[in-house]
């Protein structure tokens, strides 16, 4: 057969493309030159190309380029052929070479047209650089930002904080600015995340109120405002004020943000007060909030130099009155003529409760937008302690607290329009379990609206319209709410059917998450629907047990997981009592079982059919066709079993095996009768020995004296020709005789010679000569030796017959082969040097009942090509007209079953 490289550089009856140019030299090597330069310029382009993919790693499609580089470098190619087939016609590599190209360059255009779609999809340089310029305009924004809130809280005279009191108890300062240093002489740093530095400087009296006050605005959410004392290493004391805001973080902590000030001068001032107004007045002077001192009219009768600037820089028409005397009672109720009525009402209603004695103390938060920026105010007031009545006054800029506030605001809708797009239904409820907010995916998923269950208890009651199911749900929901509430976990999430308002029923996957750490404030309830999974998995499960398979799944410990209802009728068990089961249980001999834990033995019986054997649940065995899989799921690794009971198919072929038996034994008869004369002769030599041998022992017996040595020598060898005649009739009977199939490990060199030895004198009458060309040290066989050798046998007696049509001159050869093939199988020849078949004999020769004898009954090849087919071989034959003939066979090496494996590996351990 011509080789692929043969016919790639085939020259023959071809010419160089040089004649098609006449020689010309100047046409040829403008031809040369342009293609060689050509080639030189293909080539380049792919080294830059590989060199730009290696440069930049960022590039989108470098298998693109790498598809490029390769259709590039075969179309150079192609024009160095072109030149080089000008002296030498290889047009058959340069056809095959344009074809590879014209692959290569057809599926480069398709990716091309594929992908340029996509790259034209990509943001363009612009698009890109103008978004890295407004990246980086917002992150130089947010430094200035920063920068000016440091500078700010820098100026300010006390200490700007955020104090977390986490779920766990532990407290910290996440900020602070920088007036801490001064405040607690301990850095931001110190008190980030633990703030025990801070608080192991407060007073000890003042210890437990400072912690009763924390506790009180945590619980109850109020502001809190405090005065303590620090007292430091070196026995200095400071006063210090607090005033903060808490609010409830996601995850239970609560986070104050606010204001600390010292006022240590300002309880020295207050502690003189009492000796001299004028130390009064100077005290107040010194205080950055805005103060004022009420009598028990609510007259002003003091102001701080804090008041009066604010008056004086806002233009208020007290300023030049310096406000004193003022009925500020009177001055709340003329600002409801103002914008911010309602907080002014609020503010006159609260300083007369403090005056009248019917609060101990007030506060407000209020807005007091001026024409060119928006601030608020908190307003505390405290009563006089003195002998007098009268309040206390305090105005507290609260500006920057309150843009923060409106941050968190902002905050909260941007998350309320994330679950407002979200595709998943989405639930808030508030404590009282009203029902507050229902996303765009809830009210097209069920139907419902806010106005159709405005509670929880109305979505349950149109939810879950049977009363039984709706108080499961109920008691199930509650249970794991305080499951969760207890364990500090997740809420898992629970499978529920839901009516929709049109009546459908939708299943989905229902979980909640709090605001609040506790599972106490408002809930967010989200339901994944699931319907079209569970029908999905329902039309699985009813495909899963309707199969005729069996279908067994099970885990790396061997533990069954699954089985369908077609296992019952294979095995006897009911699916339920396998769950849990050993997979040995039923199928002992499977390749899980004979692994050992060797995931590389399970891995190749994968996807092939094997033939096992299982075990009925009253104990019989059921022969079964196997096919494993695998697969992983969630980290595990598990196996399915899928069997079929071959029972029946098993049954049928024992039957054919049988019926075989018969012909085969029938045939063997057949051969025997043939092989008569033959078998005869072979007999008859060594009676006619023992006859002779016989009567030279009587006339040995008859001399006088007998030579009893001579005598002892005639009756050994009329002993071995006795035995001699006693093992050919063995032989023959052994033949002959109808017997079950019985298998067993054989030489196949062995039987070749005992069958040639029952045909010897067949050979030797007709005067063909045998010759054995046998491998040594083939592997065994596991078969029927009398059926194997009735096949070689018949094979060796068709030789025979057609060997008997040669001239009577011509040598008749007859010749035996054996060897190992390629595929470990062991192949026997059986050749001879006849007449060979022709056209009709080779289309017949295995057809039953199709003999060229006279006598014959034309089976003999037909069994013979179903006893090998029995032992998993196949017989053919190869026939050339005047060259003889060839029938060859082949039989599987044998190789240990399952069971003789596993029995072996019992007797091991034992």
């Amino acid at each position: 057969m011509q080789t692929l490289t043969d016919l790639l550089f085939n020259m023959k009856d071809l010419m160089p493309h040089g004649y098609c140019l006449s020689w010309s030299p100047v046409l040829l090597w403008l031809h040369v030159g342009s293609d060689l330069l050509i080639a030189l310029a293909y080539y380049s382009i792919p080294l830059m190309l590989v060199y730009f993919i290696r440069q930049r790693k960022d590039f989108p499609y470098p298998w693109l380029a790498a598809m490029f580089a390769g259709f590039i470098v075969a179309c150079g190619t192609t024009h160095l052929l072109s030149a080089i087939t000008i002296w030498m016609p290889v047009y058959w590599l340069d056809g095959l070479l344009k074809a590879f190209t014209a692959i290569i360059s057809t599926a480069t255009a398709v990716l091309m047209v594929w992908i340029i779609p996509r790259a034209l999809s990509n943001p363009s340089p612009a698009q890109m650089q103008a978004e890295i310029h407004q990246r980086k305009a917002a992150e130089t924004a947010q430094r200035e930002a920063f920068d000016r809130l440091q500078k700010i809280a820098g100026q300010l005279p006390g200490m700007i904080f955020q104090f977390r009191l986490g779920a766990d108890g532990r407290f910290c300062f996440p900020y602070a600015s920088e007036a801490i240093r001064d405040l607690f002489r301990l850095s931001p740093e110190e008190v980030r995340d633990d703030a025990s530095k801070a608080f192991a400087l407060v007073h000890p009296d003042d210890y437990g109120s400072i912690g009763s006050a924390i506790r009180k605005s945590a619980r109850n959410l109020t502001p809190w405002h405090h005065e303590y004392r620090l007292r430091f290493a070196d026995g200095s004391h400071r006063w210090l004020f607090g005033n903060a805001l808490p609010q409830r973080e996601a995850d239970g902590s609560v986070l104050w943000h606010g204001f600390v000030t010292d006022i240590s001068e300002r309880k020295q001032m207050e502690e003189k007060l009492h000796d001299s107004d004028a130390l009064n007045v100077s005290i107040l002077d010194s205080l950055s909030s805005h103060i004022a001192v009420l009598d028990a009219q609510g007259v002003i009768v003091a102001v701080n130099k804090a008041w009066r600037q604010f008056a004086k820089s806002n233009d208020l028409p007290e300023a030049g009155r310096n406000m004193l005397g003022l009925n500020y009672l009177d001055t709340c109720k003329n600002g409801c003529s103002q914008t911010h009525c309602h907080e002014a009402i609020i503010a006159q209603q609260g300083i007369a409760a403090v005056l009248e004695g019917r609060r101990e103390t007030f506060h407000l938060e209020y807005p007091c937008h001026s024409p060119t920026q928006q601030r608020w105010f908190h307003m505390h007031v405290l009563p006089l302690q003195s002998s007098r009545r009268g309040v206390v006054v305090s105005h507290e800029d609260i500006t920057e607290r309150k843009l923060m506030e409106n941050e968190l605001k902002a905050s909260e809708a941007k998350f309320r329009s994330i679950i407002e797009v979200s595709p998943v239904p989405m639930v808030l409820n508030d404590e009282q379990w009203n029902i507050t907010f229902l996303n765009q995916a809830f009210v097209q998923t069920f139907g419902y609206n806010v106005d159709d269950i405005p509670t929880v208890a109305d979505w349950q009651s149109k939810a879950y319209p049977d009363p039984d199911y709706r108080l499961w749900v109920d008691r199930t929901w509650q249970s794991t709410l305080n499951k969760t509430k207890q364990e500090q976990t997740d809420f898992p999430p629970l499978e529920l059917a839901i009516r929709c308002n049109n009546n459908n029923i939708k299943t989905v996957l229902a979980s909640a998450a709090a605001i609040h750490h506790d599972f106490a404030g408002v809930h967010l309830m989200i339901m994944y629907d699931i319907t079209q999974r569970k029908q999905i998995e329902a039309k699985l499960n009813s495909i899963f047990n309707a199969s005729v398979e069996g279908i067994i799944t099970f885990n790396m410990s061997n533990s069954i997981v699954s089985a369908n209802a077609a296992v019952e009728a294979i095995f006897g068990y009911k699916p339920e009592e396998l769950v849990g089961c050993n997979i040995n249980k039923l199928m002992p001999l499977s390749p899980r079982a004979m692994s050992d834990g060797d995931l590389s033995r399970i891995e190749k019986s994968i996807g092939q059919i094997q033939e096992i054997e299982g075990i009925h649940k009253n104990g019989s065995v059921v022969p079964l066709d196997l096919s494993v899989a695998e697969f992983a799921l969630d980290n595990e690794h598990y196996f399915t079993h899928i069997v079929r009971d071959v029972s029946l198919r098993k049954h049928r072929e024992q039957q054919d095996k049988e019926h075989l038996d018969e012909l085969a034994h029938v045939t063997r008869l057949g051969l025997m009768g043939e092989m008569a004369s033959g078998i005869a002769h072979e007999v008859n030599q060594p009676l006619a020995a023992i006859s002779s041998y016989t009567q030279v022992s009587l006339n040995l017996i008859n001399t006088e004296p007998p030579d009893l040595v001579r005598l002892a020598e005639i009756l050994h060898k009329t002993q071995q020709q006795a035995l001699r005649a006693g093992r050919i009739i063995h032989r023959m009977r052994e033949f002959v005789k109808s017997h079950a199939q019985q298998r067993v490990a054989a030489d196949i060199n062995t039987l070749i010679h005992d069958a040639a030895g029952l045909c010897i004198d067949e050979l030797k009458q007709n005067n063909i000569r045998l010759t054995f060309e046998l491998a040594n040290n083939l592997p065994s066989i596991y078969v029927d030796q009398v059926q194997i050798e009735q096949v070689i046998i018949n094979l060796i007696r068709n030789s025979v017959d057609a060997l008997l049509n040669l001239p009577a001159k011509q040598q008749r050869q007859l010749t035996i082969h054996s060897r190992l093939t390629l595929n470990n199988d062991i192949q026997i020849r059986v050749k001879d040097n006849g007449l060979g078949l022709d056209d009709e004999q080779q289309q017949k020769i295995f057809t039953p009942f199709y003999t060229t004898k006279t006598d014959g009954m034309g089976m003999g090849l037909s069994i013979s090509r179903s006893l090998i087919e029995a032992h998993e071989g196949t017989l053919h034959f190869n026939s050339q007209a005047g060259k003889g003939t060839t029938l060859y066979f082949t039989l599987p090496i044998w190789r240990k079953s399952a069971k003789q494996q596993l029995l072996q590996k019992a007797d091991g351990r034992s």
